[in-house]
This record gives C-alpha cells, structure tokens and sequence, in this order.
C-alpha cells in the first residue's frame, strides 16, 4: 500500500555533523586569522593590537601600555619570522590532522616547535614589562601596585571569590 510519500534521506552520522563542526570552527580561525593579518600587517608582522600582560595587564597606565606597545615594535624584526612560521604551521596542523593514519610523532614535534615561539613571545613580553617596572619612580611603582590590587579585587569579586 503506497501512501504516495518517499522516505526521509537519512540523516547524516553525528560524527560528520561533528566533523563538520570542527572544519567549520577551523576555516573561520583561519579565515580570521588572515584577514587579521591582511588588514594590520605593515613590514614585518602584525603589529600589537594590545600587549596582554595578563593581571598586570589593567594595572598598567596609559603610558606603560605605550612605551610597551613600542618596545615590542623594536622586537618585530625578531619576532617577525615566527610570525611567518605561524602561519605555515597552522596549514601544516591541518595537514596533520586530517592524516590518516593519524601520526603522533608530526603532532608533537610541530607542538613542541609551535610552543617554543610561544614561550619565546611570552619571555619577550615578560622582559620587556620588568624592563618598564625598573624605569617606574618609587611614586609610580606605588600606583602601579595599587592598580594591580584593585584589578585584583574586582577579579575575586567577578568571580565570586570570597562568598559565603
């Protein structure tokens, strides 16, 4: 007996709704990435759009954010053939990736070349804020510390620290 329907397709698996996901997620970082770096890449590498110090981050004036800011632009000239190899690992990640068989070996030896950049970045970072903290007078250094509390305080009380 023909109720004049055709069956539904079938729906497809949820690991490929899952893959599909994942793909997507992966194009848009992409895709931002480059764009980020077609709309602010001038010479040889992106410059900062802000210098993340983390906590010490909101304790910073507008003018240690500045003199940071151009700090890490002397560093570009260093930094900038990392930034060239950011790219060509991400390409090569999804390369890796999508492998299969799947090869470990590849996956962390391009983390591990990966992390080095990062850590690198992050020990530039690093010495560049205590380069400024050495330059701050004492009165500077004071207001500093207490910006840096302050920060602190409203981040326990964000998220709920302290409550009973």
């Amino acid at each position: 007996m023909e109720t004049g329907k055709t069956p539904a397709p079938p729906r497809p698996g949820r690991w490929l709704r899952i893959a599909l996901v994942v793909s997507l997620a992966l194009n848009l970082a992409v895709a931002g990435g480059v764009a980020g770096v077609m709309l602010r890449h001038a010479g040889d590498g992106p410059p900062p759009r802000t210098i993340g110090f983390g906590p010490w981050s909101a304790a910073l004036s507008k003018e240690d954010r500045a003199a940071l800011r151009e700090a890490y632009r002397g560093e570009r000239g260093r930094l900038a053939a990392g930034w060239r190899q950011d790219a060509a690992d991400r390409a090569e990640l999804l390369r890796i990736l999508r492998a299969d068989p799947f090869d470990p070996a590849a996956f962390d030896t391009l983390n591990a070349r990966m992390d080095a950049r990062m850590r690198d970045r992050m020990q530039t970072g690093e010495r560049l804020l205590r380069e400024r903290i050495l330059t701050m007078t004492p009165a500077e250094r004071a207001a500093f510390a207490d910006r840096l509390e302050a920060s602190q305080r409203h981040r326990a009380e964000r998220s709920g620290a302290g409550r009973d």
